[in-house]
């Protein structure tokens, strides 16, 4: 099975874009002396807090159909091109919801809130 893409119509911008990474480490505090740390886990997950530009209303309603369908309510994962890296990163929307908005009242284009993650190396 191939993986989906996000859909070419959905821009992910850079406006907005936040990148989180997890910690690794395991921290545990001492009765004296500094806290003691330990790496735990050999890959992290980082979530972004990002915004996808829209154009249309059809384009909305073609992103909700590929959101329901496509990518199973968004518990699978999905191809992006990551605005940072410009490369091509897997990611799968964190707790499978997003949040969208008409960017005027003709709702000539829409904005769509989301986390998503994706595993760091």
């Amino acid at each position: 099975m191939t993986t989906p893409s996000l859909p070419n119509y959905a821009t992910l911008l850079l406006e907005g874009y936040e990148h989180q990474r997890e910690s690794a480490l395991l921290r545990t505090e001492m009765e004296s002396g500094p806290p003691k740390q330990a790496k735990i886990r050999s890959r992290v997950m980082i979530t972004r807090t990002c915004l996808i530009k829209l154009k249309s209303i059809a384009d909305f309603e073609s992103f909700e159909s590929w959101f329901a369908n496509d990518i199973q309510e968004g518990a699978l994962w999905f191809n992006y091109l990551d605005p940072i890296s410009k490369t091509i990163k897997t990611a799968r929307f964190v707790g499978g919801g997003f949040k969208a908005s008409p960017r005027s009242s003709a709702q000539s284009s829409w904005l769509v809130q989301a986390k998503i993650e994706s595993w760091g190396s």
